[in-house]
């Protein structure tokens, strides 16, 4: 198997880029309860381990092909630094189907400023143009109205 190097995606609102074991204690700080209660299998209270654990696998999933998750760095126009404001991915990637799913976490203070709505076009684009995939699909609890709108805004439908 080739090694494939790491995609980044630029937008207008943010950056994606791989996850860095230095980006853990951020991660930690922005994963509250009303953030984990939305995603499937992530621990609350989150701990650095859980962190830590979490880019490690990102790093094996993709180094497997199976997935890849970008860190999500939000453009802070007042600051020439970029602020990690959370995760997006592609996973369960099958090659041969030409399918996968793609999940997203924002920080509570980075919700409703489109960083979600910019990400989930990225991704999607990249996963259509770039990997070739047909179909992407994604699990939303009934009542994450947010992420719901941000799916639909991307062109998903509800199944």
């Amino acid at each position: 198997m080739t090694h494939i190097s790491f995609p980044y995606l630029f937008g207008k609102l943010v950056n994606l880029r791989e996850l860095s074991m230095n980006d853990a204690i951020t991660i930690v700080s922005l994963m509250n309860y009303e953030i984990a209660k939305y995603l499937y299998e992530v621990p609350y209270p989150y701990k650095i381990d859980d962190a830590l654990n979490f880019i490690k696998s990102s790093y094996d999933e993709f180094r497997l092909r199976k997935a890849i998750t970008f860190a999500i760095d939000s453009q802070n126009k007042l600051q020439s630094f970029q602020l990690l404001s959370g995760t997006i991915g592609i996973k369960d990637i099958d090659y041969f189907n030409k399918k996968a799913k793609i999940g997203y976490w924002i920080g509570k203070q980075y919700q409703g400023k489109g960083i979600a709505t910019e990400c989930v076009k990225l991704v999607v684009n990249y996963a259509f143009d770039d990997l070739k995939l047909e179909e992407i699909s994604a699990y939303v609890l009934p009542d994450n109205n947010s992420s719901i709108r941000v799916f639909e805004k991307n062109g998903f439908e509800k199944t």
